[in-house]
């Protein structure tokens, strides 16, 4: 099942966190979490693991960044 980037910026929000303090909790630059927000890249197994975990805490499911049907619109797609 592909990962849907367009599935972070949505996780991002409702955790209420910024790309900057996401990137702190990830340990990883601001810009790579704007690079997968974009799809430019992927976030690899370990993160986005360490990202269920802080989303199981408001409910958020790992099923949540791997949807049936991408969310993205065509003008986001890769």
């Amino acid at each position: 099942m592909p990962f849907d980037h367009c599935q972070i910026r949505e996780f991002r929000n409702f955790v209420g966190m910024t790309q900057t303090q996401l990137a702190e909790k990830l340990q990883v630059p601001q810009c790579t979490v704007a690079r997968w927000e974009t799809g430019k890249t992927t976030p690899n197994a370990y993160h986005i693991g360490e990202m269920c975990d802080f989303g199981r805490v408001g409910g958020i499911e790992p099923g949540f960044f791997f949807p049936a049907f991408s969310r993205c619109s065509p003008a986001e797609s890769t």
